[in-house]
């Protein structure tokens, strides 16, 4: 006997909008509700790679599986864009089990261990103790405070992060590219290399015509100054921030740092246990599975 669940998927085209629900198998994978999607008539897996589900404006990997009912909305991508995106999940699914947490799971929880302070980190580790016999009632304080992933290097911050603005080089193409300097004058030190026509980079810092960037694609000085115009002439232009080019790793790492912080929070340990103990553990129980997301969406 399967439980079923329904996944409301938002469709927009020309400035008209509408939904569809369509109902799957609990736990099936975004692959197989788009699979779904495209019945009776059915679709080759061309016509399945070619568009996406989003959550909160970033892509779902078609891996990821469907816990409960939630809405999702639908992007076309295109063949070709499309191919590309289901080659990357299916060769980052391992990362992407790292990276991110199951889109309707808290943070798992061992009650049989008990948080003590690190003199040595900001977090808390935990120790092993004999699991308490008799007890009708799991303890808050029985839940170790999270510890999120280790982070890359320069990421200082938890939660939401700015947005660093991307801008494409579109100048130098009769010359490889356009000059970079060490500093923001123009009279600094002139880089011996130049930064390819077509590179894409982030920006640091902006003053005025001048841009200090980290170049992310194409050739050149990894970082530096550039004008965004020469002679009124544009070279470097914005490019316009996509779902996928907002969550980059450290802002997901950062996200996630926020996230586990206030799951480990006692007032959301009580929640949950309160729900736990009126409801049972049991994801198939609408009712608790509702109230659940309802909690999960109060950090």
């Amino acid at each position: 006997l399967f439980i079923m669940v329904v996944v409301t998927v938002k469709f927009s085209c020309d400035g008209v909008h509408w939904n569809h629900d369509f109902e799957v198998p609990i736990d099936s994978s975004v692959l197989q509700l788009k699979e779904t999607m495209l019945q009776p008539q059915g679709g080759t897996k061309q016509d399945i790679d070619a568009f996406e589900l989003q959550l909160l404006g970033r892509r779902v990997p078609d891996f990821e599986k469907i816990k409960q009912e939630c809405t999702l909305d639908f992007e076309y991508l295109g063949e070709r864009v499309g191919a590309e995106k289901a080659r990357t999940d299916q060769k980052d699914e391992t990362r992407w089990e790292q990276l991110q947490r199951p889109l309707n799971e808290p943070p798992q929880r061992d009650r049989r261990i008990s948080p003590i302070k690190s003199p040595t980190a900001g977090y808390t580790a935990a120790q092993p103790t004999a699991a308490v016999s008799g007890s009708t009632q799991p303890k808050t304080a029985d839940a170790p405070q999270a510890k999120p992933a280790p982070r890359p290097a320069g990421a200082t911050r938890k939660g939401p992060l700015p947005v660093p603005q991307r801008w494409k080089v579109v100048g130098g193409g009769d010359k490889g590219g356009i000059l970079v300097r060490e500093g923001q004058s123009t009279s600094s030190t002139q880089l011996p290399d130049r930064l390819s026509t077509g590179a894409i980079i982030e920006e640091i810092a902006k003053q005025g015509e001048r841009l200090n960037y980290k170049r992310l694609t194409g050739t050149g000085p990894e970082t530096g100054w550039v004008s965004l115009t020469v002679s009124g002439k544009e070279i470097v232009t914005e490019v316009k921030m996509t779902g996928d080019m907002m969550m980059t790793l450290e802002r997901a790492l950062s996200l996630q740092e926020e996230l586990m912080e206030g799951f480990s929070k006692p007032d959301f340990q009580k929640a949950l246990d309160r729900l736990i103990a009126e409801y049972g553990n049991n994801p198939s129980n609408m009712t608790f599975s509702k109230k659940r997301s309802e909690l999960f969406m109060t950090v």
